[in-house]
């Protein structure tokens, strides 16, 4: 969809990361191309792709249909793309912190993900949501794989995080609330009168 620049009022960069094999690019695909693909092989560096999401002013009455564009980074976890990562954060708007609930070490390195974030962002003041992958796989998995709902709730409240969603690229569960919840957290911070809808 080629949008006219006129019509564009926000442009936003939307970092995932997270370890690898969380499900970052599953998450990726399902939003920018409603795909999904059950073989998804690891990113290798990062994908990049933008989408628009159309805004309103309430207060505003406005002939032009108006869109934000989020300019999405889908980043590799692996080791050896680490030293990449600086410059991948660098003017990020906003942050999706991914991690798999059925696979409790994804979980211990979200520590790692969110230091990098904080420390390379430029600013503390982005809006990072956490996201838990792999809802789907919750009914089939031992109950002591599965990343506890508390623990999780605790590392929110000590990053203070802007919010937590269990997505399911596989059945494209929560994945547009995701994005228009984040798009809205980054209009606010721009003190921006419009929202997603």
């Amino acid at each position: 969809m080629i949008i006219p620049e006129e019509n564009i009022s926000y442009a936003f960069k939307i970092v995932l990361i997270g370890a690898p094999g969380v499900g970052k690019t599953c998450l990726f695909n399902r939003y920018c191309f409603n795909s999904y693909d059950m073989n998804t092989k690891m990113t290798l560096g990062i994908s990049f792709h933008s989408t628009y999401l159309r805004i309103r002013f309430p207060k505003i009455q406005s002939k032009n249909e108006l869109y934000a564009v989020n300019s999405i980074f889908d980043f590799g976890g692996q080791e050896r793309f680490r030293p990449m990562l600086p410059k991948f954060l660098e003017g990020a708007s906003g942050a999706l912190l991914v991690f798999d609930l059925v696979n409790f070490s994804s979980f211990q390195q979200l520590e790692y993900w969110y230091d990098m974030l904080i420390n390379h962002t430029g600013s503390l003041n982005i809006p990072i949501l956490l996201i838990g992958s792999k809802n789907d796989l919750l009914d089939k998995t031992p109950e002591a794989e599965i990343v506890s709902d508390e623990i999780i709730m605790e590392f929110v409240k000590s990053k203070d995080l802007d919010g937590y969603y269990k997505t399911s690229a596989l059945e494209n569960y929560n994945i547009l609330k995701v994005f228009k919840n984040l798009t809205n957290l980054m209009l606010e911070i721009h003190k921006s009168l419009a929202v997603v809808y």
